[in-house]
């Protein structure tokens, strides 16, 4: 848990759109499984959850800004920039629709999806916050690399994000209280991972039981990396989340990758991955 030795009494944001004292923040891979774990924990009635992941709400439509402060994150220390982080913490505010501020009054919580670079961040948005807890959701690299070189990235640049990624996770996972979570767990049993997770962060289910999920596509039916803010959204109940998670995606993505390709995604992640005691077949 990264606590702040200090938080602004009067936050920049508009009366009506204070962010609880606590945040959350959920630190993934991008085709990680971080939008169902996001709408899963979002689904609590002690969470809000915003419209957007934490970069989107942050620096908006300023794509080359986010480019360059997503290189740049981890060289400067932004928590030491009250500017910067009390922006941050506005911003945010801003991407939490009323509703969820209505259903939710009593939220003690809000969930950001920081993916990526942008976990470097880290730091700097804690200190807008009177607590904030990392939870960490990895994925073997086999598959993940996969999906990264479908997204359009080489060979070589899906081992270079993997790890530099995974460093950045694992810098986070050994913050105090910080949680680590496996893609692999979600897949093969979802409601028990569901169960788990709401236990290990102490807050309730929603009232009705369900839980919120994303429909998005997967495997080579996936075209384009899809907008969080965008796509049906369905409340399912958990006993149906294995009917919409796909419990061998992962294999299947291994499957599409040939053996010599296999070898080499495995030789130039395996550091990284077995810090987080991945071995080369459990995926």
């Amino acid at each position: 848990m990264q606590t702040a030795d200090r938080i602004d009494a009067s936050p920049l944001t508009r009366p009506g759109k204070a962010l609880p004292p606590n945040a959350l923040l959920l630190n993934c891979f991008g085709r990680g499984g971080s939008s169902i774990v996001w709408n899963i924990i979002g689904s609590s009635p002690d969470v809000l959850m915003p419209k957007y992941e934490w970069h989107v709400g942050v620096f908006g439509r300023f794509h080359k800004l986010r480019k360059a402060a997503c290189h740049i994150g981890g060289a400067v220390n932004w928590a030491s920039v009250p500017v910067f982080w009390r922006h941050m913490r506005a911003a945010t505010a801003e991407t939490v629709l009323p509703g969820e501020r209505n259903e939710k009054a009593q939220a003690r919580y809000v969930v950001l999806k920081v993916m990526d670079y942008y976990i470097a961040f880290d730091d700097a948005i804690a200190r807008g916050f009177v607590e904030a807890r990392n939870l960490v959701l990895m994925r073997h690299p086999l598959p993940m690399c996969e999906g990264l070189i479908r997204s359009g990235l080489s060979e070589a640049s899906a081992i270079k994000w993997y790890n530099d990624v995974t460093s950045l996770m694992f810098k986070a996972s050994r913050k105090r209280d910080a949680l680590s979570l496996r893609f692999e767990d979600l897949i093969q049993s979802p409601d028990a991972f569901v169960r788990s997770l709401y236990n290990a962060l102490g807050i309730a289910a929603a009232e009705d039981g369900k839980i919120r999920f994303k429909v998005k596509s997967f495997g080579t039916a996936r075209k384009a990396n899809a907008d969080a803010a965008t796509g049906e959204k369905l409340r399912i109940k958990l006993e149906e989340a294995s009917d919409h998670i796909a419990s061998d995606v992962n294999t299947r993505a291994v499957a599409r990758l040939d053996r010599s390709a296999r070898q080499r995604i495995w030789e130039g992640t395996r550091a990284t991955a077995e810090l987080f005691d991945y071995g080369g077949d459990n995926f």
